[in-house]
């Protein structure tokens, strides 16, 4: 009855004690929420992805489920699948390449991993010195007995042979302090990662490897003046710092995600959502691409790019879509029918946002180096997982939640009013950007084109082993050997020779004229840039041989690069016309052809990305300028990232904030893989926000209205979905590495560029500019597809007030 001692409901007997409960908590829900008063009459209005949004917020558990399923198999790929990446690095169609593969065919031998082994006494000491000499000799025979060193390629330097071998210096430098000898092992470096793979959490001599194996036996030793480093490339594979932040950036990355969420939804159930999402899509996606690295090659850095990336755009759209979520709670709509209508608008901005991250990353496959384009593969799956769970496993997430998405509410949050948008911070903003549009944009233009001008100056290249930490042995073992033998020894060439028919006794007199060409076994300078040249040596077969070459400049100097060239070109006129193949190779020219690759390839990889997102958008907001606008402004935004990059790691501008101790010039491929990352996810804001600026526009027909609101209403969640990303990507700046900090510092600052200057202060001024001419469509298009995924255009709900 109406006094609360007993009802009866759709023939369910509810108790007074059951009622008073339910009143309680229909109270409790109350005072976080409206009453639901609004509900959406026809579905059809919801288009697709909200009427997919919807049913599975109301069948959550059976969604729920599924996604636990797959939680389960994506864990068990990782644990099957784990060690499958590989590290193998080849240039297709380059002459090093070639080089490399007669070297797998004919010299066997040469392939085997090697290390350079220092030995350096200090000043005013020499290491022929009678007790230094005998120590040199005692950390030969221990390293000749370590397993799997093939104990003939260790020479002592003080007594290695050089008679009847002019012209070649000697392995003790000039003064006697330092000497060396490379070290070679049984098998390639290849297989030896296959039997005792890295591991980034632990020293290298912490776990058996055969770095370890080395510096064990070196440690053994008695203690003298003379102090053994070991360098090259196992040190380079195996001795690596150890970096917390690198072993765990995904943790970093989401935990500073939580925060970030927690300050801007002021609940924590709010926050947990897209926690959840991305932690759930990324497990899935990892297990996706050690799944694809089972298929064909995939690198080793492929899963945690694949990671970061997924964990970045899987906050970024769930953070869209909570956010409308809650909006259309605070509306007065149904839980359910509040996750339609977010997944018909913020979902489906998510959805194209997403395409084109995916489009850029898969421009990625027109370089012909395949390690990269299995990059660019890997994360582009990642992307798509995350896709696939914004559009299916969050909106089962909001469903689980209900009303309680406000619950355990924080005391220092972000307050969230529910005034006018326009009389906001960033709605007065926009006001005063909109009432001074030419000079908002000649500004912020000009800001980023200073920014941008010292990319013109950019040098390709690859960091050495000299600007690693000081800390690592190859570090110390590439600066002694500069020191004592010059910069060349550091970047040493090969050559290798196919002659057809010929034998060990008549192969030296078949290429005679090579041998020229290349100064072999000649004074310095013979040959400009060339050190000293030794060979022909013959393979066993003899028809075949190697000569190796020291060049005068180091692995990063154009002189070098200079000389590669010039050795190609004598190569090609002394074999033209025989049957003689002969190829340049070594990691110094691969590096080299790498760089010349990239470069040829960006321009044609910055088009193809730019022209597929310039036709999404087009697709997407029927109109010609504000795709035209935001594919110039993004260009304009990338550019000035890369400017300050080499502003800081080239020129050596606060170089020591972030922990460098030389400057180092930009590696080849990192602008390529920032480009195709940075251009999706800046794609991701202008999707966010131009999207939302279209939809006012359909509402008021106002444009200086609709930018103004459009702003409004994602400023917060842009500048938070940033602020995740800068976070996440600065983090990469605290790793002892080169590489990877230039890649996580660029990316930090594009991101920092894009959603402010460019987001926030262009977009406005030139939006304000175009007025309606910036939804301008050509008649003679309209024979273009209309990517509206949400059905009807009438809207689905009546407009929402803005008061």
């Amino acid at each position: 009855d109406g006094n609360g001692h007993g009802e009866r409901r759709e023939g369910n007997y509810r108790s007074p004690m059951a009622i008073r409960r339910h009143r309680h908590r229909d109270q409790h829900r109350h005072r976080t929420t409206p009453v639901v008063t609004r509900t959406v009459s026809d579905p059809r209005s919801l288009g697709a992805i909200g009427r997919l949004g919807r049913s599975v917020s109301r069948h959550h558990r059976v969604v729920a489920v599924l996604w636990l399923l797959i939680i389960i198999a994506a864990g068990y790929l990782n644990a099957t699948f784990g060690g499958k990446t590989s590290d193998s690095f080849t240039v297709p169609g380059t002459d090093s390449q070639a080089a490399y593969d007669l070297l797998q065919t004919d010299f066997p031998s040469q392939n085997a991993a090697t290390a350079t082994i220092v030995f350096s006494v200090p000043a005013g000491q020499t290491l022929a010195a009678p007790a230094n000499a005998a120590a040199v000799q005692a950390a030969v025979t221990a390293l000749q007995g370590v397993q799997g060193v093939n104990a003939a390629s260790v020479t002592d330097p003080l007594t290695v042979p050089t008679q009847g071998i002019p012209n070649i210096p000697s392995s003790v430098s000039a003064d006697g302090t330092i000497g060396y000898t490379r070290l070679a092992f049984d098998d390639s470096l290849t297989t030896l990662l296959e039997q005792q793979p890295t591991n980034a959490e632990e020293p290298a001599t912490a776990y058996p490897n055969p770095y370890n194996s080395l510096q064990s036996a070196i440690d053994a030793l008695p203690p003298s003046d003379v102090t053994v480093t070991i360098g090259g490339p196992i040190a380079d594979t195996y001795n690596t710092t150890v970096s917390w932040w690198a072993n765990h950036a995904d943790e970093v990355g989401l935990g500073l995600g939580a925060v970030l969420l927690l300050i801007a939804f002021g609940s924590v159930v709010g926050m947990a959502i897209p926690i959840a999402t991305a932690l759930f899509g990324a497990i899935t996606a990892g297990g996706m691409v050690l799944l694809l690295a089972d298929v064909i090659t995939v690198s080793s850095a492929a899963p945690k790019v694949t990671l970061m990336i997924a964990i970045g755009v899987g906050l970024d759209y769930s953070l869209l879509i909570v956010t409308r979520h809650r909006q259309f709670l605070r509306d007065g709509f149904a839980f359910d029918d509040a996750t339609g209508l977010a997944l018909a608008s913020a979902g489906r901005a998510s959805l194209f946002a997403g395409l084109t991250v995916a489009i850029a990353l898969l421009g990625l496959l027109l370089v012909p180096i395949p390690l990269v384009q299995t990059l660019g593969l890997a994360a582009a799956v990642g992307v798509g997982v995350m896709i696939l769970a914004a559009i299916t496993l969050l909106p089962a997430l909001l469903g689980m939640a209900g009303h309680r998405i406000d619950a355990y509410r924080i005391p220092f949050a972000l307050r969230d009013t529910s005034g006018d948008p326009a009389r906001s911070l960033w709605g007065r903003f926009t006001s005063r950007v909109g009432r001074r549009p030419w000079l908002t944009l000649l500004v912020g233009t000009i800001i980023l084109l200073v920014c941008a001008r010292p990319f013109l100056d950019i040098d390709f290249g690859m960091p050495d082993d000299s600007s690693l930490p000081t800390s690592l042995s190859q570090q110390q073992a590439f600066t002694l050997m500069e020191q004592g033998f010059g910069p060349g020894v550091n970047a040493p060439l090969i050559v290798v020779a196919s002659v057809p028919g010929a034998t060990p006794s008549t192969i030296t007199s078949a290429l005679a004229p090579l041998s020229t060409a290349l100064g072999a076994l000649q004074p310095a300078g013979t040959v400009p840039g060339v050190e000293y040249s030794v060979g022909p040596i013959p393979n066993s077969t003899g028809d075949a041989a190697v000569y190796q070459i020291i060049p005068t400049a180091g692995p990063d100097a154009t002189e070098t690069r200079q000389l590669v060239g010039d050795l190609r070109d004598r190569i090609a006129t002394t074999t033209a016309g025989t049957d003689i193949t002969a190829h340049v190779g070594g990691a110094t020219a691969t590096l080299i052809d790498l760089t010349d690759l990239v470069v040829q390839y960006l321009p044609w990889v910055i088009g193809a990305v730019v022209l597929g997102a310039f036709i999404l958008l087009v697709l997407v907001f029927r109109s010609i300028l504000v795709p035209l606008k935001a594919a110039i402004m993004n260009l304009i935004s990338i550019a000035a990232a890369y400017g300050i990059v080499v502003v800081v790691f080239q020129w050596g501008w606060a170089k020591g904030v972030i922990g460098l101790h030389t400057t180092i010039p930009i590696v080849s491929f990192v602008p390529l893989i920032m480009f195709v990352i940075l251009f999706g996810l800046s794609m991701d804001y202008e999707v966010f926000l131009m999207s939302r600026i279209r939809e006012e526009w359909d509402l008021t027909g106002d444009p200086t209205q609709s930018v103004v609101l459009g702003v409004a209403k994602t400023a917060r969640v842009i500048t938070t979905a940033a602020l995740i990303m800068i976070a996440v990507f600065a983090s990469f700046v605290t790793i002892q590495n080169p590489t990877v900090q230039v890649l996580g510092f660029g990316m930090a600052v594009a991101v920092l560029l894009d959603s402010t200057i460019v987001r926030m202060v262009l977009v406005p001024a030139v939006m304000e500019l175009l007025g309606r001419r910036a939804w301008w469509f050509p008649r003679w298009l309209d024979w273009v597809p209309r990517l509206n995924i949400e059905g009807p255009s009438e809207p689905a709900q009546e407009p929402i007030s803005r008061t």
